[in-house]
């Protein structure tokens, strides 16, 4: 039985880019289901006017938030709405590359035990400057170990990674009562990997981080 796929868009003031983000879905190889796009009441109305002018594809399901939640609350929106078993959320100043949710799918398919699958992704650090980052031993005692002489941890799990529905309830949706707002994806991958469920890298690129459109210098420290 082959997965259905939800991708969530969560938004507040990315404007156009947000068309970007749904042209790099919809010139997929394999489409999903459904598109959710979740409205997190932005005060841009450029934003507000794409979501409008988007929520006409039939395939876009438009969810407009009436107060600010952030973007945990927003990501639970959207995934409670979530129609497909597998969810990839996708931020909406951020693409994904070709093939993406083909080789997403595939993977699923062909082991169903897996709750998440991970793989490499292209982070563009500046205009037109690709790497090609290759997340490695996601093991929670790797990642959290600090770095040598340096107060970070060796985090590279982006908060993006792919996700069957079924596995976001069982461990508890995101925290949004998580003290510190910007670290709530660590959070709950923590809870994810923690609980012991199947997961499955890709050998591909399966996510492209427009790193230089965020405004989000935080590090993740071992504490």
């Amino acid at each position: 039985m082959i997965p259905k796929i939800s991708v969530v868009i969560t938004c507040y003031t990315e404007g156009s880019l947000i068309y970007e983000a749904v042209e790099s879905i919809l010139k997929q190889s394999h489409l999903p289901q459904e598109i959710i796009l979740v409205n997190d009441a932005s005060p841009d109305e450029e934003t507000n006017r794409v979501c409008r002018d988007l929520n006409q594809n039939p395939i876009i399901r438009l969810i407009q938030r009436s107060q600010n939640g952030g973007p945990s609350v927003a990501r639970n929106d959207g995934f409670q709405a979530a129609q497909g078993e597998i969810l990839v959320l996708l931020d909406a100043d951020d693409l994904l590359p070709d093939y993406a949710l083909a080789k997403i799918q595939a993977a699923f398919a062909q082991s169903p035990s897996l709750g998440f699958v991970y793989g490499n992704y292209i982070r563009e650090g500046k205009v037109g400057q690709y790497e090609l980052i290759n997340p490695g031993n996601i093991s929670l005692k790797r990642m959290l170990r600090s770095k040598p002489f340096r107060a970070s941890s060796q985090w590279n799990l982006i908060g993006t990674t792919p996700l069957k529905r079924s596995l976001w309830k069982a461990v508890g949706e995101y925290d949004t009562a998580f003290e510190v707002q910007d670290l709530h994806d660590v959070e709950f991958w923590i809870r994810v990997i923690s609980s012991g469920c199947d997961y499955q890298y890709i050998s591909s690129s399966i996510y492209h981080w427009r790193k230089y459109l965020g405004s989000n210098s935080r590090k993740v420290t071992p504490e």
